[in-house]
Formats: C-alpha cells, structure tokens, sequence
C-alpha cells in the first residue's frame, strides 16, 4: 500500500487523479492516519463522480460513511506478537486532541467541532513486523511514557521534534514482544512492550 507521509503526498495524490483539494479539505486529510487519508481519497471518483474539486463537505461524508461502518465492524482480538518496529510515523509523540471527541488535531482544527483549544497528549504510531506480516501498532499516553521514559509534562517541555526522536532512538529497529488487542482494519492496542 502507498503511504501519504505529508500534505505534499496528498497533493500528489489529488494532483495526479486530476482534482483541486479546498484548503480546509486538505486540512482534514492531513489530521488522519495514512492509511485513512489514501482511503478517502481513493473512494472520491467513485462517491463524487462529476466533482472536480475536493470540498470539506466531501471529505466529511466519506468520513462519516466510513466511520457508521467500522463502529458497526469492530471486533477485539488479543494477541501476543514478537517482532520489530519498521518504522515510526507521522503524528507520533507530542500531539493535540479535540477536547469534544478526542481526535487528533493539527493547529487547533477538528474535523468535526472545526476550531477548538487542543488537549496535550502523548502516542506512537508504528509499522511492526514479524517477518511474515506488517501491522500498525498504536500506543496510548500511558505505554508512550513507559516505552520512551519520557512523561507528558517533559515532552511539553522539550517540544514536539524532541520528543519524536526520543521515542525513535528509544523504539526503532528494536525486537520486542507485544501484547494486545487487534481491531479490524489490521490496528493493534499496545497494552504491554518489552524488549527482546
């Protein structure tokens, strides 16, 4: 699957289906997951065929859709995994959440409230592998402070690039065992790590 690391990616990705994007559109591209972002965009032609530029409105409907059917899917599983982290992404470490719905949010923007006054907190987002297969594995606060030995307060402190390259010295390229629980859409709910 092709990852959208940036709002550059994104653009390209508009760009080369022949589409204009509205800012407030890319916006909310840019505050979702890769893979979330790559999904909304694939499904545009096929939900708005004679549009020619992407609006919010548009974005927010294929959102809407997408959520009613993943809240109506979910499943847990709990798992054991042993393996290494691939990579670190975009949107890990020091991060603003929506106060009304928790989302994650970039520049006080919420893809549902719009503007709103952002709630610090602390997550990794991060490619696991196995060796026979890739998953992406979320930590919450409270995990992002045991794995990096970094509290919230020091992270506020130290920034937002610090912060990222701590949890990347502290995870990347390292082996280790994981416990918790796997959702639909191939996500994993870190709720134990060690090392190996």
């Amino acid at each position: 699957m092709d990852y959208l690391p940036s709002s550059e990616g994104i653009l390209k990705k508009v760009l080369g289906y022949g589409y204009q994007i509205q800012p407030g559109a890319l916006k909310i591209l840019e505050s979702l997951d890769d893979e979330k972002a790559l999904e909304v965009l694939d499904s545009f032609p096929e939900k708005f065929p004679e549009a020619i530029v992407i609006e919010v409105k548009h974005v927010e409907r294929i959102l809407e859709k997408t959520r009613i059917k993943k809240t109506a899917e979910t499943r847990e599983f709990r798992l054991k995994l042993n393996g290494k982290i691939t990579q670190i992404y975009d949107g890990s470490g020091l991060i603003q959440r929506c106060p009304k719905c928790n989302r994650w949010i970039i520049d006080n923007f919420c893809i549902v409230h719009s503007d709103v006054e952002g709630v610090w907190d602390l997550r990794i987002k991060a490619r696991f592998d196995d060796g026979k297969e890739r998953c992406t594995l979320i930590f919450k606060r409270d995990l992002t402070e045991k794995s990096a030995n970094i509290t919230l307060e020091e992270a506020k402190k130290v920034g937002e690039a610090a912060t990222l390259e701590r949890i990347r010295e502290a995870l990347f390229g390292k082996n280790f065992e994981i416990d918790g629980v796997k959702l639909n859409g191939g996500n994993f709910l870190v709720t134990d790590i060690r090392e190996v």
